[in-house]
Protein backbone atom coordinates (compact mmCIF):
# COMPACT_ATOMS: atom_id res chain seq x y z
CA UNK A 1 0.00 0.00 0.00
CA UNK A 2 1.80 3.12 -1.18
CA UNK A 3 1.60 6.47 -2.94
CA UNK A 4 3.04 6.91 -6.45
CA UNK A 5 3.70 10.39 -7.86
CA UNK A 6 2.84 10.13 -11.56
CA UNK A 7 3.39 13.79 -12.47
CA UNK A 8 5.16 16.66 -10.70
CA UNK A 9 6.01 20.24 -11.75
CA UNK A 10 9.37 21.04 -13.38
CA UNK A 11 12.15 21.97 -10.96
CA UNK A 12 12.02 25.68 -11.93
CA UNK A 13 8.77 27.17 -13.19
CA UNK A 14 6.70 30.39 -13.07
CA UNK A 15 3.99 30.37 -10.43
CA UNK A 16 1.31 32.02 -12.62
CA UNK A 17 0.78 28.99 -14.86
CA UNK A 18 -1.33 25.85 -15.07
CA UNK A 19 1.67 23.59 -14.54
CA UNK A 20 2.14 23.58 -10.78
CA UNK A 21 0.16 20.42 -10.14
CA UNK A 22 0.81 16.85 -9.04
CA UNK A 23 -0.93 13.65 -10.11
CA UNK A 24 -0.76 10.81 -7.58
CA UNK A 25 -2.13 7.28 -7.34
CA UNK A 26 -2.56 4.69 -4.60
CA UNK A 27 -3.68 1.06 -4.31
CA UNK A 28 -6.02 1.73 -1.39
CA UNK A 29 -8.70 3.87 -3.08
CA UNK A 30 -11.36 1.19 -2.47
CA UNK A 31 -11.35 1.94 1.27
CA UNK A 32 -14.14 3.81 3.04
CA UNK A 33 -13.76 7.60 3.03
CA UNK A 34 -10.48 7.39 1.13
CA UNK A 35 -8.80 10.70 0.32
CA UNK A 36 -5.29 11.76 -0.65
CA UNK A 37 -3.62 14.07 1.89
CA UNK A 38 -0.79 16.50 1.24
CA UNK A 39 1.42 18.98 3.10
CA UNK A 40 3.05 21.95 1.33
CA UNK A 41 6.33 23.36 2.66
CA UNK A 42 7.91 26.69 1.66
CA UNK A 43 11.51 27.24 2.79
CA UNK A 44 11.14 24.20 5.14
CA UNK A 45 8.06 25.71 6.81
CA UNK A 46 4.69 23.93 6.67
CA UNK A 47 2.32 26.46 5.09
CA UNK A 48 -0.66 24.38 3.90
CA UNK A 49 -2.38 21.03 4.54
CA UNK A 50 -4.99 19.72 2.13
CA UNK A 51 -7.00 16.70 1.00
CA UNK A 52 -8.02 15.53 -2.47
CA UNK A 53 -10.84 13.16 -3.38
CA UNK A 54 -9.90 10.65 -6.13
CA UNK A 55 -11.25 11.41 -9.62
CA UNK A 56 -13.15 8.74 -11.65
CA UNK A 57 -9.77 7.17 -12.52
CA UNK A 58 -8.83 6.89 -8.81
CA UNK A 59 -6.14 9.56 -9.23
CA UNK A 60 -5.50 12.56 -7.05
CA UNK A 61 -4.85 15.85 -8.87
CA UNK A 62 -3.43 18.61 -6.66
CA UNK A 63 -2.88 22.16 -7.97
CA UNK A 64 -0.70 24.20 -5.59
CA UNK A 65 -0.17 27.31 -7.75
CA UNK A 66 -2.73 29.41 -5.88
CA UNK A 67 -1.07 28.45 -2.59
CA UNK A 68 2.46 29.29 -3.71
CA UNK A 69 1.73 32.55 -5.50
CA UNK A 70 0.96 34.24 -2.17
CA UNK A 71 4.59 33.54 -1.15
CA UNK A 72 6.26 34.80 -4.36
CA UNK A 73 6.74 38.53 -3.89
CA UNK A 74 6.20 41.12 -6.63
CA UNK A 75 7.54 44.47 -5.52
CA UNK A 76 9.11 47.45 -7.34
CA UNK A 77 11.98 47.63 -4.82
CA UNK A 78 15.37 46.13 -5.65
CA UNK A 79 18.80 46.01 -3.97
CA UNK A 80 21.92 47.51 -5.53
CA UNK A 81 24.87 46.18 -3.52
CA UNK A 82 23.52 47.09 -0.03
CA UNK A 83 21.32 50.02 -1.11
CA UNK A 84 17.58 49.82 -1.75
CA UNK A 85 16.49 51.32 -5.09
CA UNK A 86 13.47 51.30 -7.37
CA UNK A 87 13.82 48.38 -9.76
CA UNK A 88 13.36 50.54 -12.87
CA UNK A 89 16.44 52.59 -11.88
CA UNK A 90 18.78 49.56 -12.06
CA UNK A 91 22.34 50.16 -13.29
CA UNK A 92 24.14 48.04 -14.04
CA UNK A 93 22.61 45.19 -11.97
CA UNK A 94 20.20 44.72 -9.09
CA UNK A 95 18.41 41.88 -7.34
CA UNK A 96 14.87 41.65 -5.90
CA UNK A 97 14.43 43.07 -2.41
CA UNK A 98 11.78 40.45 -1.63
CA UNK A 99 11.89 36.79 -2.62
CA UNK A 100 10.60 36.49 -6.17
CA UNK A 101 11.87 32.88 -6.16
CA UNK A 102 10.98 30.40 -3.40
CA UNK A 103 11.83 26.79 -2.55
CA UNK A 104 8.92 24.44 -2.01
CA UNK A 105 8.27 20.75 -1.45
CA UNK A 106 5.01 18.78 -1.28
CA UNK A 107 4.51 15.54 0.68
CA UNK A 108 1.67 13.07 -0.06
CA UNK A 109 -0.11 10.41 1.97
CA UNK A 110 -3.66 9.17 2.33
CA UNK A 111 -6.43 8.54 4.85
CA UNK A 112 -9.37 6.15 5.07
CA UNK A 113 -11.75 4.46 7.48
CA UNK A 114 -12.12 0.72 8.10
CA UNK A 115 -15.89 1.06 8.38
CA UNK A 116 -18.54 3.06 6.57
CA UNK A 117 -19.28 5.25 9.59
CA UNK A 118 -15.94 5.05 11.41
CA UNK A 119 -13.31 7.76 11.87
CA UNK A 120 -10.49 8.13 9.37
CA UNK A 121 -6.80 7.41 9.99
CA UNK A 122 -3.93 9.13 8.17
CA UNK A 123 -1.00 7.17 6.70
CA UNK A 124 2.43 8.22 5.45
CA UNK A 125 1.99 6.57 2.03
CA UNK A 126 5.53 5.16 2.04
CA UNK A 127 6.23 2.10 -0.12
CA UNK A 128 6.21 -1.45 1.28
CA UNK A 129 5.07 -2.23 4.81
CA UNK A 130 5.84 1.30 5.94
CA UNK A 131 2.97 2.43 3.73
CA UNK A 132 0.69 1.27 6.52
CA UNK A 133 2.44 3.48 9.07
CA UNK A 134 0.17 6.03 10.64
CA UNK A 135 1.45 9.57 10.39
CA UNK A 136 1.69 12.70 8.24
CA UNK A 137 2.21 12.53 4.46
CA UNK A 138 5.71 11.21 3.71
CA UNK A 139 6.11 10.75 -0.08
CA UNK A 140 7.70 13.62 -1.99
CA UNK A 141 9.88 14.67 -4.91
CA UNK A 142 13.15 16.66 -4.59
CA UNK A 143 13.11 20.35 -3.70
CA UNK A 144 11.62 22.60 -6.42
CA UNK A 145 11.63 26.34 -7.14
CA UNK A 146 8.99 28.69 -8.47
CA UNK A 147 9.12 32.41 -9.17
CA UNK A 148 6.69 35.29 -9.65
CA UNK A 149 6.16 35.24 -13.41
CA UNK A 150 3.94 33.88 -16.14
CA UNK A 151 4.60 32.08 -19.41
CA UNK A 152 3.47 35.09 -21.41
CA UNK A 153 0.23 36.24 -22.98
CA UNK A 154 0.26 34.12 -26.13
CA UNK A 155 -0.94 30.81 -27.49
CA UNK A 156 1.36 28.94 -25.13
CA UNK A 157 0.08 30.61 -21.98
CA UNK A 158 -1.91 27.56 -20.86
CA UNK A 159 0.73 24.90 -21.45
CA UNK A 160 1.47 22.72 -18.43
CA UNK A 161 5.23 22.34 -18.52
CA UNK A 162 7.72 25.17 -18.52
CA UNK A 163 10.96 24.50 -20.40
CA UNK A 164 13.62 26.51 -18.59
CA UNK A 165 16.44 25.46 -20.93
CA UNK A 166 16.15 28.51 -23.27
CA UNK A 167 16.48 30.81 -20.26
CA UNK A 168 19.60 29.19 -18.80
CA UNK A 169 22.54 31.47 -19.63
CA UNK A 170 25.10 28.84 -20.59
CA UNK A 171 27.38 31.00 -22.70
CA UNK A 172 26.58 28.90 -25.78
CA UNK A 173 23.43 30.40 -27.38
CA UNK A 174 21.78 28.59 -30.30
CA UNK A 175 20.95 30.48 -33.49
CA UNK A 176 21.72 34.01 -34.64
CA UNK A 177 19.36 37.01 -34.53
CA UNK A 178 17.22 35.74 -33.05
CA UNK A 179 18.86 33.18 -30.81
CA UNK A 180 16.63 30.48 -29.34
CA UNK A 181 18.59 29.96 -26.10
CA UNK A 182 20.28 32.21 -23.56
CA UNK A 183 17.18 34.39 -23.38
CA UNK A 184 16.11 37.14 -21.00
CA UNK A 185 12.94 36.52 -18.95
CA UNK A 186 10.72 38.61 -21.23
CA UNK A 187 8.45 38.35 -24.25
CA UNK A 188 9.63 41.75 -25.49
CA UNK A 189 10.69 41.99 -29.17
CA UNK A 190 14.46 41.62 -29.70
CA UNK A 191 14.62 45.01 -31.44
CA UNK A 192 12.45 47.84 -30.20
CA UNK A 193 12.20 51.61 -30.34
CA UNK A 194 12.77 53.49 -27.11
CA UNK A 195 12.73 57.14 -26.06
CA UNK A 196 15.77 58.85 -24.55
CA UNK A 197 13.74 59.58 -21.41
CA UNK A 198 12.75 55.94 -20.77
CA UNK A 199 13.93 53.63 -18.01
CA UNK A 200 14.02 49.92 -18.87
CA UNK A 201 15.26 46.74 -17.21
CA UNK A 202 15.60 43.14 -18.32
CA UNK A 203 15.32 40.19 -15.94
CA UNK A 204 17.41 37.04 -16.30
CA UNK A 205 18.09 33.74 -14.55
CA UNK A 206 21.16 33.48 -12.35
CA UNK A 207 23.01 30.94 -10.25
CA UNK A 208 21.66 27.44 -9.39
CA UNK A 209 18.15 26.90 -10.83
CA UNK A 210 18.18 23.38 -9.41
CA UNK A 211 20.90 21.22 -7.86
CA UNK A 212 22.69 20.70 -11.20
CA UNK A 213 21.61 23.52 -13.56
CA UNK A 214 23.62 26.75 -13.31
CA UNK A 215 22.87 29.99 -15.14
CA UNK A 216 26.24 31.78 -15.43
CA UNK A 217 25.95 35.42 -16.58
CA UNK A 218 29.44 36.70 -15.73
CA UNK A 219 29.18 40.17 -17.31
CA UNK A 220 27.00 42.44 -19.43
CA UNK A 221 28.30 43.99 -22.63
CA UNK A 222 26.86 47.20 -24.10
CA UNK A 223 27.71 48.15 -27.71
CA UNK A 224 26.82 51.70 -28.81
CA UNK A 225 26.43 52.73 -32.50
CA UNK A 226 25.84 56.02 -34.33
CA UNK A 227 23.23 56.59 -37.06
CA UNK A 228 25.66 55.23 -39.68
CA UNK A 229 26.06 51.93 -37.83
CA UNK A 230 29.62 52.70 -36.70
CA UNK A 231 30.65 51.38 -33.30
CA UNK A 232 31.13 54.26 -30.85
CA UNK A 233 32.05 52.38 -27.70
CA UNK A 234 31.89 49.00 -25.94
CA UNK A 235 31.39 48.77 -22.17
CA UNK A 236 31.64 45.55 -20.15
CA UNK A 237 30.56 45.37 -16.50
CA UNK A 238 30.96 42.35 -14.20
CA UNK A 239 27.96 40.76 -12.51
CA UNK A 240 29.31 41.00 -8.93
CA UNK A 241 28.01 42.24 -5.58
CA UNK A 242 29.61 45.69 -5.79
CA UNK A 243 27.90 46.28 -9.16
CA UNK A 244 24.49 45.32 -7.77
CA UNK A 245 24.55 41.67 -8.93
CA UNK A 246 25.91 38.55 -7.26
CA UNK A 247 26.43 36.24 -5.58
CA UNK A 248 30.01 36.49 -6.94
CA UNK A 249 32.03 38.83 -4.72
CA UNK A 250 34.64 39.73 -7.36
CA UNK A 251 35.47 39.04 -10.97
CA UNK A 252 37.80 36.13 -10.08
CA UNK A 253 34.99 34.08 -8.50
CA UNK A 254 33.30 31.34 -10.53
CA UNK A 255 29.73 30.10 -10.10
CA UNK A 256 30.51 26.39 -9.44
CA UNK A 257 32.59 27.40 -6.40
CA UNK A 258 29.80 29.32 -4.68
CA UNK A 259 27.86 26.42 -3.03
CA UNK A 260 30.62 26.39 -0.42
CA UNK A 261 29.53 29.90 0.59
CA UNK A 262 25.86 29.96 -0.41
CA UNK A 263 23.82 26.72 -0.67
CA UNK A 264 22.67 25.80 -4.19
CA UNK A 265 19.12 25.73 -2.79
CA UNK A 266 19.28 29.47 -2.06
CA UNK A 267 16.92 31.68 -4.08
CA UNK A 268 17.88 35.32 -3.49
CA UNK A 269 20.07 35.46 -6.59
CA UNK A 270 17.99 33.31 -8.97
CA UNK A 271 16.48 36.30 -10.79
CA UNK A 272 18.46 39.49 -11.34
CA UNK A 273 17.91 42.68 -13.36
CA UNK A 274 20.19 44.52 -15.76
CA UNK A 275 19.70 48.16 -16.74
CA UNK A 276 18.76 48.47 -20.43
CA UNK A 277 17.06 51.84 -21.03
CA UNK A 278 18.69 55.14 -22.05
CA UNK A 279 18.04 56.62 -18.60
CA UNK A 280 19.61 53.58 -16.92
CA UNK A 281 22.70 53.82 -19.15
CA UNK A 282 23.13 57.59 -18.86
CA UNK A 283 26.54 57.28 -17.08
CA UNK A 284 28.04 55.37 -20.05
CA UNK A 285 25.86 56.43 -23.03
CA UNK A 286 27.90 58.20 -25.77
CA UNK A 287 26.43 61.50 -27.01
CA UNK A 288 25.86 60.44 -30.64
CA UNK A 289 24.28 57.06 -29.86
CA UNK A 290 21.49 56.09 -32.28
CA UNK A 291 21.17 52.43 -31.24
CA UNK A 292 22.79 50.01 -28.83
CA UNK A 293 22.76 46.33 -27.84
CA UNK A 294 22.59 44.67 -24.43
CA UNK A 295 23.98 41.15 -24.04
CA UNK A 296 25.09 38.90 -21.19
CA UNK A 297 28.17 36.71 -21.51
CA UNK A 298 30.02 33.99 -19.70
CA UNK A 299 30.36 30.37 -18.74
CA UNK A 300 33.06 28.77 -16.63
CA UNK A 301 34.93 26.20 -18.72
CA UNK A 302 37.45 24.93 -16.16
CA UNK A 303 37.17 21.93 -13.88
CA UNK A 304 35.52 22.07 -10.46
CA UNK A 305 33.64 19.62 -8.25
CA UNK A 306 33.08 22.43 -7.04
CA UNK A 307 36.22 24.51 -6.59
CA UNK A 308 37.32 24.41 -2.97
CA UNK A 309 38.29 27.45 -0.89
CA UNK A 310 42.03 27.99 -1.19
CA UNK A 311 43.68 27.09 2.14
CA UNK A 312 46.33 29.30 3.62
CA UNK A 313 49.63 28.09 2.10
CA UNK A 314 51.67 25.93 4.46
CA UNK A 315 54.92 27.75 5.32
CA UNK A 316 58.16 26.05 4.32
CA UNK A 317 59.85 24.83 7.52
CA UNK A 318 62.91 26.83 8.45
CA UNK A 319 65.60 26.38 11.06
CA UNK A 320 64.99 29.98 12.12
CA UNK A 321 61.65 30.49 13.94
CA UNK A 322 59.31 33.05 12.41
CA UNK A 323 58.48 36.00 14.63
CA UNK A 324 54.74 36.31 15.41
CA UNK A 325 53.57 39.83 16.21
CA UNK A 326 50.01 38.68 17.18
CA UNK A 327 47.71 41.29 15.64
CA UNK A 328 43.99 41.75 16.37
CA UNK A 329 41.57 42.17 13.44
CA UNK A 330 37.91 43.09 13.29
CA UNK A 331 36.22 40.91 10.65
CA UNK A 332 32.92 42.35 9.38
CA UNK A 333 30.55 40.97 6.71
CA UNK A 334 28.63 43.93 5.17
CA UNK A 335 26.66 41.75 2.75
CA UNK A 336 22.92 41.18 3.16
CA UNK A 337 23.05 37.69 1.66
CA UNK A 338 26.53 36.20 1.11
CA UNK A 339 28.67 34.43 3.67
CA UNK A 340 32.43 34.96 3.75
CA UNK A 341 35.40 32.85 4.84
CA UNK A 342 38.73 33.92 6.29
CA UNK A 343 41.72 31.58 6.55
CA UNK A 344 44.44 32.62 9.01
CA UNK A 345 47.13 31.40 11.40
CA UNK A 346 46.43 32.17 15.05
CA UNK A 347 49.11 33.43 17.41
CA UNK A 348 50.22 29.84 18.17
CA UNK A 349 50.79 29.26 14.45
CA UNK A 350 47.74 26.99 14.08
CA UNK A 351 45.76 27.32 10.81
CA UNK A 352 42.17 28.47 11.44
CA UNK A 353 39.04 28.85 9.32
CA UNK A 354 36.22 31.25 10.24
CA UNK A 355 32.86 31.46 8.44
CA UNK A 356 31.13 34.86 8.86
CA UNK A 357 27.41 35.15 8.15
CA UNK A 358 25.83 38.32 6.68
CA UNK A 359 25.95 41.23 9.16
CA UNK A 360 28.18 39.42 11.68
CA UNK A 361 31.35 40.86 13.27
CA UNK A 362 34.19 38.84 14.83
CA UNK A 363 37.52 39.73 16.44
CA UNK A 364 40.42 37.38 15.76
CA UNK A 365 44.10 37.22 16.68
CA UNK A 366 46.35 36.75 13.63
CA UNK A 367 50.03 35.85 13.75
CA UNK A 368 51.28 38.75 11.58
CA UNK A 369 49.83 41.78 9.81
CA UNK A 370 48.05 40.72 6.64
CA UNK A 371 48.74 36.98 7.11
CA UNK A 372 45.27 35.81 6.13
CA UNK A 373 43.23 34.96 3.03
CA UNK A 374 39.64 36.15 2.53
CA UNK A 375 36.95 34.70 0.28
CA UNK A 376 33.71 36.62 -0.02
CA UNK A 377 32.65 40.16 0.94
CA UNK A 378 34.53 40.43 4.27
CA UNK A 379 36.20 43.61 5.56
CA UNK A 380 39.26 43.15 7.82
CA UNK A 381 40.39 46.06 10.02
CA UNK A 382 43.55 45.92 12.12
CA UNK A 383 42.74 47.10 15.69
CA UNK A 384 46.19 46.74 17.27
CA UNK A 385 48.04 44.09 19.24
CA UNK A 386 46.34 41.01 20.67
CA UNK A 387 46.82 40.25 24.36
CA UNK A 388 47.07 36.43 24.55
CA UNK A 389 44.92 34.94 27.34
CA UNK A 390 46.75 33.63 30.40
CA UNK A 391 45.82 30.12 31.55
CA UNK A 392 44.86 30.00 35.23
CA UNK A 393 45.21 26.31 36.20
CA UNK A 394 42.00 25.30 38.03
CA UNK A 395 40.68 22.02 39.42
CA UNK A 396 37.25 20.64 38.50
CA UNK A 397 35.14 17.58 39.31
CA UNK A 398 32.44 16.69 36.79
CA UNK A 399 29.75 13.98 37.11
CA UNK A 400 27.31 12.62 34.51
CA UNK A 401 24.00 12.91 36.41
CA UNK A 402 21.86 11.67 33.53
CA UNK A 403 20.12 8.28 33.48
CA UNK A 404 21.24 7.43 29.95
CA UNK A 405 23.60 8.80 27.36
CA UNK A 406 27.29 9.62 27.53
CA UNK A 407 28.57 13.02 28.63
CA UNK A 408 31.28 14.52 26.41
CA UNK A 409 33.66 16.86 28.25
CA UNK A 410 35.96 19.30 26.40
CA UNK A 411 38.54 21.55 28.04
CA UNK A 412 41.95 23.20 27.67
CA UNK A 413 44.58 21.65 29.93
CA UNK A 414 47.14 23.65 31.88
CA UNK A 415 49.65 23.28 29.02
CA UNK A 416 47.14 25.09 26.72
CA UNK A 417 46.32 21.88 24.84
CA UNK A 418 42.72 20.97 23.92
CA UNK A 419 41.47 17.74 25.54
CA UNK A 420 38.25 15.67 25.47
CA UNK A 421 36.84 12.61 27.28
CA UNK A 422 33.48 10.89 27.86
CA UNK A 423 31.64 9.73 30.98
CA UNK A 424 28.95 7.05 31.25
CA UNK A 425 25.84 7.75 33.39
CA UNK A 426 26.65 8.00 37.11
CA UNK A 427 30.42 8.32 36.65
CA UNK A 428 32.61 11.30 37.48
CA UNK A 429 36.17 12.57 37.02
CA UNK A 430 38.50 15.15 38.56
CA UNK A 431 41.05 17.05 36.46
CA UNK A 432 42.92 20.33 36.08
CA UNK A 433 42.07 22.75 33.27
CA UNK A 434 42.42 26.37 32.25
CA UNK A 435 39.81 28.27 34.22
CA UNK A 436 36.41 28.68 32.44
CA UNK A 437 37.46 26.44 29.51
CA UNK A 438 35.30 23.42 30.43
CA UNK A 439 32.24 22.59 28.32
CA UNK A 440 30.07 19.45 28.40
CA UNK A 441 27.32 18.11 26.14
CA UNK A 442 25.19 15.01 25.65
CA UNK A 443 23.67 14.62 29.14
CA UNK A 444 22.91 16.47 32.37
CA UNK A 445 25.85 16.97 34.68
CA UNK A 446 27.23 18.65 37.81
CA UNK A 447 30.49 20.63 37.73
CA UNK A 448 32.27 21.37 41.02
CA UNK A 449 34.84 24.17 41.16
CA UNK A 450 37.77 22.90 43.23
CA UNK A 451 39.93 26.01 43.24
CA UNK A 452 43.49 26.51 42.08
CA UNK A 453 45.56 23.53 40.95
CA UNK A 454 48.75 25.33 42.04
CA UNK A 455 50.88 28.24 40.86
CA UNK A 456 50.18 29.41 37.34
CA UNK A 457 53.38 29.29 35.29
CA UNK A 458 54.31 32.28 33.17
CA UNK A 459 53.55 31.30 29.55
CA UNK A 460 56.70 31.04 27.44
CA UNK A 461 55.97 30.85 23.70
CA UNK A 462 57.91 28.02 22.07
CA UNK A 463 58.66 28.88 18.45
CA UNK A 464 57.94 26.04 16.07
CA UNK A 465 58.36 25.80 12.33
CA UNK A 466 55.57 23.23 12.10
CA UNK A 467 52.03 24.16 13.29
CA UNK A 468 50.54 21.81 15.91
CA UNK A 469 47.87 19.32 14.78
CA UNK A 470 45.15 19.74 17.40
CA UNK A 471 42.02 18.64 15.53
CA UNK A 472 39.61 16.62 17.70
CA UNK A 473 38.50 13.23 16.36
CA UNK A 474 34.77 12.43 16.33
CA UNK A 475 33.26 9.06 15.38
CA UNK A 476 30.08 9.61 13.33
CA UNK A 477 27.84 7.43 11.16
CA UNK A 478 28.53 8.30 7.53
CA UNK A 479 25.45 8.01 5.28
CA UNK A 480 27.12 6.46 2.23
CA UNK A 481 23.75 5.88 0.55
CA UNK A 482 22.41 9.40 1.15
CA UNK A 483 20.28 11.11 3.80
CA UNK A 484 16.78 10.31 2.49
CA UNK A 485 14.76 7.20 1.74
CA UNK A 486 11.46 7.97 0.02
CA UNK A 487 11.27 11.45 1.51
CA UNK A 488 11.92 10.30 5.08
CA UNK A 489 15.12 11.35 6.85
CA UNK A 490 17.27 8.23 7.24
CA UNK A 491 21.02 7.52 7.21
CA UNK A 492 21.18 4.94 4.43
CA UNK A 493 24.06 2.42 4.34
CA UNK A 494 25.68 3.95 7.42
CA UNK A 495 29.28 3.18 8.39
CA UNK A 496 31.35 4.46 11.29
CA UNK A 497 33.92 7.01 10.19
CA UNK A 498 36.21 9.61 11.76
CA UNK A 499 35.99 13.32 11.14
CA UNK A 500 38.17 15.99 12.73
CA UNK A 501 36.95 19.33 14.01
CA UNK A 502 38.57 22.34 15.65
CA UNK A 503 38.77 22.15 19.44
CA UNK A 504 35.46 22.73 21.28
CA UNK A 505 33.51 22.31 18.01
CA UNK A 506 31.03 19.42 17.86
CA UNK A 507 29.61 17.57 14.82
CA UNK A 508 26.29 19.38 15.28
CA UNK A 509 27.77 22.90 15.26
CA UNK A 510 26.73 24.44 11.94
CA UNK A 511 28.99 26.73 9.93
CA UNK A 512 32.30 25.01 10.72
CA UNK A 513 34.27 22.86 8.29
CA UNK A 514 34.86 19.14 8.87
CA UNK A 515 38.25 17.63 8.02
CA UNK A 516 39.62 14.15 7.32
CA UNK A 517 42.92 14.66 9.18
CA UNK A 518 43.92 15.92 12.65
CA UNK A 519 45.93 18.81 11.18
CA UNK A 520 42.69 20.25 9.73
CA UNK A 521 44.10 20.63 6.22
CA UNK A 522 41.94 18.27 4.11
CA UNK A 523 38.23 19.11 4.03
CA UNK A 524 35.85 16.13 4.51
CA UNK A 525 32.73 15.82 2.34
CA UNK A 526 29.59 13.75 2.86
CA UNK A 527 26.48 13.18 4.97
CA UNK A 528 26.59 11.86 8.53
CA UNK A 529 24.27 11.15 11.46
CA UNK A 530 24.93 12.76 14.83
CA UNK A 531 22.71 12.84 17.91
CA UNK A 532 19.49 12.00 16.05
CA UNK A 533 20.03 14.39 13.12
CA UNK A 534 21.74 14.25 9.73
CA UNK A 535 24.27 16.87 8.66
CA UNK A 536 26.15 17.63 5.45
CA UNK A 537 29.80 18.64 5.23
CA UNK A 538 32.31 20.15 4.12
CA UNK A 539 30.75 23.18 5.88
CA UNK A 540 28.51 21.61 8.53
CA UNK A 541 24.87 22.16 7.57
CA UNK A 542 21.77 20.65 9.21
CA UNK A 543 19.80 18.48 6.75
CA UNK A 544 16.96 16.84 8.67
CA UNK A 545 15.93 15.02 11.86
CA UNK A 546 15.99 11.22 11.60
CA UNK A 547 12.47 9.94 11.02
CA UNK A 548 11.14 13.30 9.84
CA UNK A 549 10.61 14.66 6.31
CA UNK A 550 13.59 15.56 4.17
Amino acid sequence: MSINILHSPPSFQPVLTNGLFYTVSADTTDKYKFRYTYDVYVEDNLIFQGKSTPNPYDLGVVDISRILKTYCENNPIAVWNTTNIYTHQTFPFSRPYFNEVINYQTYFGYEYSNTETGSVTGFTGMSGLTGMTEGPPGVSTPLKKTFHSTMGVNARATQQDFDMDPFVLSGSPVGVNPTTTGLFLTNSPRTRNIQESEWYTLAFTNYYLDTSTISEPYYVEYNFYDDQGSLLDTVKIDNILSNGGGPRADCLDVYPALPLLIPSGGTNYNTLYVGSGPKNLDPILPVDTAKYTVQLFGKFTGETQPIQPSPTPTPTPSATPTYCSCEEYEIFNPSLEAQGIIFFDDCLGTPRTLVVNPGETFYICVCNIGSFTIQGPLIATNTGKCIPPVCICWSYTITNTGLEGQLTVDYIDCDSQFQSFTLDPGLGSSFCACKDSVTATGSSYSLIDGGSCGPTPTPTPTPSATPACNGVEWIVQECTGGPCVGGICFCESSVSTSIYLPPLVQPGDEGYFAYSDPCLTNIWYGFYEWSGSIYEASQITFVCNVGGPC
